[in-house]
């Protein structure tokens, strides 16, 4: 197992709306080892999108927190630092993936500046691993499906090469062929050294696969089960044997 290349220590999360107030994540830990792939999986609403948001640095402006969040040894608990970091070393896949583009400009454009901005790689190399096809890569955001532009953001999330790659469902609206293959490319993006965090709903397919490391459990705000595939599935535990039985 590599070094981290994220970790969450003791994280809390309390959100304040002025209509309500909670906290919804309670003293998280959590780390995201280099060359794995770390899966995260929990029912709607247990925090899960809450975790990505304080890990890539797009919590709302009503969310307040504490603990700690260190990205390559680097503490960012303070968002303000997250320009220079999001730069290269983090790359994120968020759940509606058409929210990662401008809706200005086409696909296309913004993959070919990212990849002006970065110079890691090529577009080509980004969309073939993230499985997107480049015959709608002219058509402007909103003009792709669901699955075309989540397979979009995943090519723009892989062109910095970040050291640190975060995908919440990144095999959205996508059939079970082209699902297997994602999860293997990501597979191939671990192995080269990066830590991948996926959050998922598609656990049947991604169990398929082989590609996971480890699983780590949400419920209610807390991390409260971890293991390896193996590990999980030999479990007694009624709840995480429910989830994987009903998730997916």
């Amino acid at each position: 197992m590599g070094g981290p290349v994220a970790e969450l220590r003791g994280l809390t999360v309390h959100v304040d709306t002025g209509r309500w107030s909670e906290t919804v994540l309670e003293a998280v830990d959590l780390v995201v080892p280099a060359g794995q792939i770390t899966v995260l999986l929990g029912e709607s609403g247990c925090g899960k999108s809450m975790l990505v948001a304080a890990l890539t640095g797009t919590l709302p402006e009503s969310a307040q927190s504490t603990g700690e969040v260190r990205i390559t040894s680097t503490p960012v608990l303070d968002q303000r630092r997250w320009r220079h970091l999001r730069a290269g070393t983090v790359g994120l896949v968020p759940q509606d993936g058409v929210t990662a583009f401008s809706a200005d400009d086409t696909v296309g454009a913004q993959l070919r500046e990212l990849h002006r901005l970065h110079q890691a790689g090529s577009v080509d190399e980004a969309c073939a691993a993230a499985c997107y096809p480049t015959d709608v890569i002219e058509l402007f955001p909103h003009q792709h499906s669901a699955g075309q532009v989540q397979r979009a953001a995943l090519a723009a999330a892989l062109l910095p090469a970040p050291e640190l790659l975060v995908v919440d469902e990144p095999t959205a609206s996508v059939e079970t062929s082209l699902s297997h293959q994602i999860w293997r490319n990501l597979r191939a993006q671990a192995d080269t050294g990066a830590g991948v965090l996926a959050v998922t709903q598609d656990v049947h397919r991604l169990l398929d696969t082989g590609v996971p490391d480890r699983l780590r459990f949400m419920r209610e705000g807390r991390i409260t089960a971890a293991g390896t595939v193996a590990e999980v599935s030999a479990s007694a535990d009624p709840y995480l044997q429910g989830l994987l039985r009903h998730v997916g």
